[in-house]
């Protein structure tokens, strides 16, 4: 600790111990005898130098690199601005989740509120068209109009090389506006805005679709400032960044640099004025706009935007976000709450299943990756499962549903395994697949299934270090005394955040406590109270109710 000799790390009762970076980062910072909390954690998280601490905490949008510098995007931003000028059609091609909802809303207010605009958005249905870009939907859309005009996608395109160029035979011009892996060779699109692409110059890469969508926005209103046609009816776009934030959040995006600031400022905004259809989703979620945090919009808010399209049609979602009617946005809220309650239901039984199978697999050997099946397991379900699954399991997890004579499922994965490179790898088991490193989505013929367990167990059994691999590590960021919690910590620690997905919610060690505790709701243990604390403290640690006897 801070002045004086350092605290000695020893693994907690069970299988949880610290991981090594944990052990290695918490002593650097120590050395530096740091003193304000907030400098300590970021130092631990390899921020090493005061400028870099301080950048971190005072990163604005104004720092957010120029949206110029991504492949394509003046081509792009130029295109929509001729279709706007000739009142072409311009059709937003969407996606059944939070980020492709998002996405789609974002664009639509803009074009709408921006230049007087109105455009057609479309979002596939997941269980009837899957994901992205599907002939049949492209054909019914071109036979709308006598000209197919300008398609847009969003959160999708990025491998759809066979689909792009049958959208383009039907005379749509396409952009893509994606963030997902790029396959090989590339789409041939008009216009190509993805992070990820070979040539993209663009040094943030960890952008959601939507906030590829809002860099997009960015551009047009820069070059519609330019061009005399194209008269802007406002220019604030600011406006827009609590959705952005919502979508940003819910598709776990690194919560870090043009991501972080978004996300800051987009909670800051609906604290004050709140979006009709955003306030709707925080009374039937049980959330105070007021005090509305990041956790709010990945747990509460985000999985009720994405009810609709997992077990419905996900346009529900679409149409609250855009709502500006109150009585419509409140009976949509409540059609989107009644389905979260329904994906619930199915999910719960669904877990309770998954989790004895892969006990069953994992007692029968099979240590690697699970992969998890059920004949009537709701498709939409799948991703969620997987990740409950490597919640408990710490291992990389597919879960599959049968669809017809077909199983379609969804994976999630841990740090040191790539599932779009192993799926890469099992290719000829497989009829389709596409993801990024942490989530995937794949369909395969019953009769692989076996080939392709036993392809995956050995690719990741390759991929895994597992001579360093703790199985429940714990990612300890500071050491502190329990005379250093107060609300003054809470505020300095609260200029860190917001926190997500790769700049996690802090985790504090604190060592030789005295405590008390009890066991309420579902299995979570309350500790009643910190002693040696400035203040009365209390804590809850969920599902740990089995671990009271640890405070004996």
């Amino acid at each position: 600790m801070v002045g004086g000799a350092a605290p000695t790390y020893v693994p907690l009762p069970g299988q949880l111990s610290f991981t090594e970076r944990s052990w290695r980062l918490v002593q650097a910072a120590e050395a530096e005898h740091l003193s304000s909390i907030a400098d300590r954690l970021l130092a631990c998280r390899g921020l090493a130098s005061e400028s870099d601490r301080a950048a971190h905490l005072k990163f604005s949008l104004r720092d957010m690199p120029d949206p110029g510098l991504m492949p394509d995007i003046g081509r792009a931003a130029s295109r929509v601005l001729d279709a706007i000028e000739a009142q072409e059609r311009i059709t937003v091609y969407g996606d059944y989740d939070v980020d492709g909802v998002t996405s789609s809303a974002v664009l639509s207010l803009a074009l709408r509120d921006l230049f007087g605009t109105d455009i057609q958005v479309y979002i596939p249905n997941r269980l009837r068209e899957g994901y992205g870009l599907n002939k049949d939907a492209l054909l019914k859309l071109a036979k709308q109009r006598s000209e197919a005009g300008l398609l847009i996608t969003v959160d999708n395109g990025s491998s759809a090389v066979e689909e792009v160029d049958y959208a383009q035979s039907l005379g749509f011009d396409v952009i893509i506006v994606d963030h997902h892996q790029v396959s090989d060779p590339e789409p041939r699109a008009l216009a190509h805005l993805n992070p990820h692409r070979k040539n993209a110059t663009y040094p943030f890469k960890g952008l959601a679709a939507v906030g590829i969508a809002f860099m997009l926005i960015v551009e047009l209103r820069r070059q519609a400032r330019v061009r005399e046609t194209c008269p802007l009816k406002m220019t604030r776009i600011d406006q827009y960044l609590d959705i952005v934030a919502l979508g940003t959040v819910a598709d776990v995006a690194p919560l870090k640099g043009v991501n972080r600031a978004m996300v800051r400022y987009g909670l800051s905004q609906m604290r004050g004025s709140v979006r009709l259809g955003i306030e709707a989703l925080c009374k039937v979620a049980g959330v105070e706009a007021p005090t509305i945090d990041e956790s709010d919009l990945g747990y509460r808010l985000g999985p009720r935007v994405n009810a609709a399209g997992r077990l419905e049609n996900a346009s529900d979602g679409y149409d609250l976000l855009i709502a500006d009617d109150t009585y419509v946005a409140t009976r949509l809220a409540e059609r989107l709450e009644m389905q979260n309650k329904s994906r619930r239901e199915i999910q719960q039984a669904m877990e309770d299943e998954a989790r004895n199978q892969a006990e069953v697999l994992l007692a029968g050997g099979e240590s690697q990756i699970l992969i998890l099946q059920g004949e009537d397991w709701h498709p939409g379900v799948v991703g969620i499962v997987a990740s409950r699954m490597v919640d408990s399991f710490h291992l990389p997890t597919f879960c599959l549903a049968l669809d017809g004579n077909i199983w379609k499922g969804s994976g999630r994965s841990i740090p040191g395994v790539n599932l779009k490179e192993l799926l890469d790898s099992c290719a000829e088991t497989l009829m389709r697949f596409g993801g990024h490193v942490a989530a995937a989505g794949l369909t395969l013929a019953p009769e692989k299934l076996e080939s392709f367990r036993a392809l995956a167990q050995r690719e990741v059994a390759r991929i895994r270090d597992t001579e360093t691999e703790t199985a429940f590590a714990l990612d300890i960021d500071l050491a502190i005394k329990p005379n250093e919690l107060s609300f003054e910590m809470v505020s300095m620690l609260e200029r860190a955040g917001p926190f997500g997905h790769e700049n996690p919610m802090p985790k504090f060690l604190i060592q030789d406590v005295r405590t008390s505790g009890r066991i309420i709701g579902k299995n979570h243990l309350r500790l009643e109270r910190v002693v040696d604390a400035p203040s009365y403290v209390q804590g809850i640690a969920w599902q740990m109710g089995d671990c009271l006897h640890w405070l004996d």
